[in-house]
C-alpha cells in the first residue's frame, strides 16, 4: 500500500490558480491511504467544512476511482513555527507507517515552514524509508499574497469547478526532494575521527553500516584493524605494493608501530608494559653480527595444546662454560641456574660485545625505563598517568619511542597516521 502523509495548509485544498500540495500529490502519485496531519487551526478548518477530506473525494470521484483511507492527525501543538517540536512527532508517525510495511510518500510543501524542516531533516538523517516530495506552484514560482483564499470564506465547489489542474494534459509538479544523507555523513565522520585516534575497530563497526562507502574502504578499515593486532593477513592484500604495506619480514618494525600508535591514544601503562619484547628483540638484533646466538642461546619452542605457539629464549650452559669472556659476562645472571634469558643479560652481553658505544647508552636509556617502571606497572595497581611513569622513569615517553624507531634503523614513524589519511582519501573519493 502506498501512504500519503501530509501536513496541511491555507494553500490546501485548492486556490484560484490549481491544486494544492496535498491534492496535487494525490492526483499525480494515487496513493491508497492518506494521513492528514492538521495543528489546531486547520483542525477548526477541517470540522467546520471538511474542506480536506471533501477535496480527496471530489478528486476520486472525478477520476473514476475508489476514496482513498484517510486518517486524520490533530496535533495540540500551538507553536508551528517552532520545527524542533514537531521532530518527534513526525518521527513517531512516519515510524508507525513505515513498520506497517507501507510505501510512504511525505509532502514536504504543505504546512507550515517549521513542518516543512522538520520532514525535510527526517528524510535527511536516512533512519527512515520515506519518500519526500515538494510540489511547485502552479505559477512555478514563489506564491503571491493573493494566490491564497481566505480560509475564513472559504468555498470549495466553486474552486473545484475552476481547478485547471483538472483539465487533461495538466502538468505534474510533483518532485522528489534530493536530500543529503544527514546519517551518512556523520558515519563518514565519525569514522573518520575513530581512524585519526587509532580506534580501527569502533571504526570498523561503522564503516560496514555505510552504503557509501566501497568495499575497498571497509577492507582498509578492517585491515588496520586486524593489523594493530599484528594480524597482517588481509594488511597483505589491502595495503600491499604501497608505502602502507605490511612488513611480514619484520614483526618488530610493525611491534612498534603498535606502540607508537597505544602511546599517541594516551594508554601510557600498555606502552609501558609493551616495552620488554621490543626492547629484547632490539639487544638480539645488535648481539647478532657481534656473537652468533648459539653460543649463548637456545631457542626452545613453547607449546599450548598441543601446538606450538611460540619459542623462549634460554641459556647455552655448555657453550657459555666454555667460553670464559661469555661466562664471566653472565654469571652475575646466574646462568647456570635460571633458564630464561631476561633482558638484563642481554645487556649485559650488548655492553660487552657492541663497540658502538653511542648505541649501547640508547639501549641503556630504554633499559632504565623498563627496569625502573615497566615491571610495576606489570604486576601492581598504581598510577599511571603520563606524568607520574615519566617522573619515575627520568625521560619522556616521546624520547623513549623516538629511541626505538632510531635503533630500529629504518622506521618511518607515523604509520597509522597515514592508514588514517588513506582511509579518509577512500571515504571522501566515494562520496565524490
Amino acid at each position: 500500500m502506498t501512504t500519503l502523509f501530509s501536513p496541511v495548509g491555507t494553500a490546501d485544498p485548492i486556490t484560484i490558480l490549481g491544486d494544492g500540495p496535498m491534492l496535487h500529490i494525490v492526483r499525480m502519485r494515487r496513493p491508497e491511504k492518506v494521513v492528514l496531519f492538521l495543528s489546531p487551526k486547520m483542525a477548526g478548518y477541517q470540522e467546520r467544512d471538511q474542506r480536506y477530506t471533501r477535496a480527496i473525494e471530489l478528486l476520486s470521484s472525478s477520476e473514476g476511482l475508489a476514496v482513498p483511507e484517510i486518517h486524520l492527525i490533530e496535533s495540540d501543538n500551538q507553536e508551528v513555527h517552532r520545527f524542533d517540536l514537531f521532530m518527534d512527532e513526525f518521527e513517531d508517525i512516519l515510524r508507525d507507517l513505515v513498520a506497517s510495511g507501507e510505501r510512504v510518500l511525505v509532502n514536504t510543501s504543505s504546512g507550515t515552514a517549521g513542518m516543512a524542516q522538520a520532514l525535510v531533516a527526517l528524510g535527511s538523517f536516512g533512519r527512515l524509508d520515506i519518500e519526500l516530495l515538494q510540489v511547485t506552484t502552479p505559477r512555478n514560482d514563489t506564491n503571491e499574497k493573493d494566490d491564497r483564499e481566505d480560509p475564513d470564506n472559504y468555498d470549495l465547489e466553486s474552486l473545484w469547478d475552476l481547478d485547471c489542474d483538472s483539465a487533461d494534459g495538466s502538468t505534474n509538479r510533483v518532485s522528489t526532494v534530493q536530500t543529503p544523507n544527514f546519517a551518512e555523513r556523520l558515519l563518514r565522520e565519525n569514522v573518520s575521527s575513530l581512524c585519526h585516534s587509532y580506534e580501527f575497530e569502533a571504526a570498523n563497526e561503522l564503516v560496514q553500516k555505510m552504503t557509501s562507502a566501497s568495499d575497498k574502504t571497509k577492507q582498509m578499515v578492517a585491515a588496520a584493524a586486524a593489523r594493530l593486532n599484528l594480524d597482517g593477513n588481509l594488511s597483505a592484500k589491502v595495503f600491499g605494493g604501497t608505502e602502507l604495506s605490511y612488513k611480514s619480514n619484520d614483526l618488530l618494525l610493525e611491534y612498534l608501530y603498535v606502540m607508537e600508535a597505544r602511546l599517541q591514544q594516551g594508554h601510557y601503562a600498555d606502552f609501558v608494559r609493551a616495552l620488554s619484547p621490543a626492547f629484547t628483540e632490539l639487544l638480539k638484533r645488535c648481539l647478532r653480527t657481534r656473537l652468533p646466538a648459539d653460543r649463548y642461546m637456545i631457542e626452545k619452542p613453547i607449546f599450548k595444546d598441543g601446538k606450538r605457539v611460540g619459542f623462549k629464549d634460554t641459556y647455552n650452559v655448555d657453550a657459555i662454560r666454555a667460553d670464559e669472556r661469555l661466562s664471566k659476562t653472565l654469571t652475575p645472571h646466574h646462568f647456570d641456574t635460571t633458564k630464561t634469558i631476561y633482558t638484563a643479560a642481554f645487556m649485559a652481553l650488548v655492553d660487552e660485545y657492541c663497540e658502538d658505544r653511542d648505541t649501547v647508552a640508547k639501549l641503556q636509556t630504554i633499559r632504565d625505563v623498563e627496569e625502573r617502571v615497566r615491571n610495576s606497572l606489570a604486576h601492581s595497581l598504581r598510577v599511571s598517568s603520563r606524568s607520574s611513569i615519566e617522573k619515575q622513569c627520568g625521560t619522556s615517553l616521546d624520547k623513549t619511542m623516538a629511541l626505538l624507531f632510531e635503533l630500529h634503523g629504518s622506521a618511518k614513524p607515523g604509520l597509522y597516521e597515514r592508514i588514517a589519511d588513506a582511509i579518509d582519501a577512500s571515504l571522501n573519493g566515494a562520496r565524490a
